[in-house]
């Protein structure tokens, strides 16, 4: 089985060589797993709204009235939506359940809002 060849980092400006089958190198790597442990392990209410029931059939609804990611549209592409955005953040203590908060938005928009939102999409 051929091996996977090494590629640069996937944080932008960063040059260095990503660790095997990661995304990032060593210290993008830690950074990532420190946001997502601030962003989803730490986040316990954020979580049980996730995991719900509820959840998962709202999501779906809403994700079938709102097909598009609504950033790529701004921008002229039609691209389909995977993720339900809490435009403000549970965390935040805003109502996971306010319809009027959520967005529906592609994979990499999520991620790209999301890494902002615990500081790991800033630039350094």
């Amino acid at each position: 089985m051929p091996m996977a060849q090494n590629k640069e980092c996937g944080r932008p400006a960063c040059h260095k060589i990503s660790i095997y089958g990661k995304r990032y190198c060593e210290e993008h790597t830690k950074q990532k797993d420190k946001a997502d442990y601030e962003l989803y392990r730490k986040n316990d209410a954020g979580q049980k709204v996730y995991k719900s029931a509820l959840w998962k059939k709202s999501r779906v609804s809403f994700l079938a009235q709102h097909p598009f990611c609504s950033v790529c549209r701004k921008e002229g592409r039609l691209t389909t939506a995977t993720e339900v955005d809490h435009v403000i953040p549970i965390a935040q203590g805003h109502d996971p359940w306010d319809v009027e908060n959520w967005d529906s938005k592609c994979a990499s928009c999520h991620a790209k809002k999301t890494a902002t939102e615990v500081g790991f999409g800033s630039k350094g």
